[in-house]
């Protein structure tokens, strides 16, 4: 209550010496003509102004330079056991007293080490740049669970997720996401429910890594299917291969491809279904495929079919290939290829036959060079039977280079090259 009087006290004192100031100047001003008066109270508020901004400027410089001491400090105290607990000499499975004695810590004599929101905050900034720049092949998430308790950053971030500035929700989500960190439902349906569509976003990427049986409607919505892009594609990816790691089952991604009507975003869940293995699905991409006049969903629906080896679709596709645009041939082709049951081999052939266009000309000999040994002697047949014009096609069988190119890949599951925290 004191402190509340305080405040009244020089809110009042201030109130009156404002006043002060306006009935002086009124009454210097009582004789002048309008436009004097007009003038002074406009050059009294801009030396108000400058005066305001002149504060706000040393303010913020003496935040900055405070901010700047902080992170050196944190640098300098805990940078160096940071890097050895993001290395690959770290041991698997470190205890909290291993890590407190890393950190330098006592927590007998120091169990909060961090007592300030500003302390936890550049202390989370600091580690997270390391985090996400780090390039060893294991992450040992444990360890980093362990730590980020010891300095209360899960309750932090948490903290920030629901009463921050945007800018500070942002960053908070971004590394709960990354460690892999749960949050509160009731913050989730908060920011769910945001005005804010990138909140929305990130909460909804949040909440795929953290949660077993959450609802993810945001993916069926009207505005994901106007403006999704290829970010979504890599965020929905690099969440969805958490989620599988954690042992949580991944959604359908055919029954979200049905239920949108642009072209990009069907395409983004039909490419994701081959990443993921989803050939249990597969079966519900034969009404797209049948119905979609759209050549960019038939191709991604006809590469998927072929890497995860859907032969159910095999006779569609055989069905379908010469009413294709070229380029929707040559990816039918190869999902033939893929398949090998030896039925689409004469498609491979018309493919060669009845074309105009020299590209799907040489892919279909490309496929039947793959397709096995019926395949190839099919090939060799067509290359001793071939006239002057065509034989050119088969030079690039016999090139060195160029055969270096021809074999097609089989596989394209999600299997990054190297664990790290974005996919780990």
């Amino acid at each position: 209550m004191d402190t509340i009087a305080y405040i009244r006290y020089y809110l009042y004192y201030v109130a009156s010496f404002l006043r002060y100031i306006v009935s002086f100047v009124a009454t210097k001003l009582e004789k002048y003509p309008t436009e004097v008066k007009v003038a002074a109270v406009i050059s009294v508020l801009c030396g108000f102004t400058i005066v305001v901004i002149f504060i706000r400027m040393l303010f913020m410089s003496g935040s900055r330079k405070n901010l700047r001491l902080l992170r050196e400090h944190t640098e300098e105290t805990y940078v160096d056991a940071m890097k050895f607990l993001l290395s690959d000499e770290a041991p698997e499975q470190m205890s909290r007293e291993e890590i407190c004695q890393l950190f330098g810590l006592d927590p007998a004599v120091n169990p909060e080490p961090l007592k300030k929101a500003k302390e936890k905050q550049v202390f989370a900034e600091v580690f997270y740049e390391l985090f996400i720049n780090d390039k060893s092949e294991s992450v040992r998430m444990g360890n980093i669970h362990t730590m980020l308790e010891i300095f209360g950053i899960p309750e932090h971030l948490e903290k920030e997720v629901s009463l921050s500035a945007k800018r500070n929700k942002v960053n908070a989500l971004n590394m709960i996401r990354a460690y892999g960190l749960s949050i509160s439902p009731w913050i989730i349906n908060k920011l769910l429910n945001s005005k804010n569509l990138r909140l929305q976003r990130l909460a909804m990427y949040t909440v795929i890594v953290s949660s077993s049986d959450s609802s993810m409607d945001y993916f069926e919505t009207e505005f994901f299917d106007k403006n999704s892009c290829i970010k979504d594609e890599i965020e929905l990816a690099y969440s969805l291969n958490r989620r599988r790691k954690a042992g949580l089952k991944l959604p359908n991604l055919a029954r979200w491809a049905h239920m949108h009507k642009r072209e990009f975003t069907q395409c983004l869940f039909v490419r994701l279904m081959r990443r993921f293995n989803q050939v249990e699905y597969c079966d519900q991409l034969k009404d797209l495929f049948r119905e979609s006049r759209k050549k960019k969903l038939i191709e991604e629906i006809s590469r998927t079919w072929g890497y995860l080896h859907y032969v159910d679709g095999e006779q569609m596709m055989i069905d379908s290939l010469l009413t294709q645009p070229d380029d929707t041939k040559v990816a039918i082709l190869h999902a033939l290829t893929r398949f090998g049951t030896g039925h689409g081999l004469d498609a491979l052939l018309d493919g060669f036959h009845h074309s105009h266009n020299p590209h799907v000309r040489y892919e279909a000999l490309r496929c039947l060079y793959n397709y096995g040994t019926e395949g190839r002697k099919a090939f060799d047949k067509l290359e001793l039977e071939a006239s002057e014009e065509d034989s050119k096609y088969f030079s690039f069988f016999h090139n060195p280079i160029t055969l270096a190119k021809v074999r097609l890949d089989r596989e394209q599951a999600y299997h990054p090259s190297m664990e790290t925290v974005l996919n780990g």
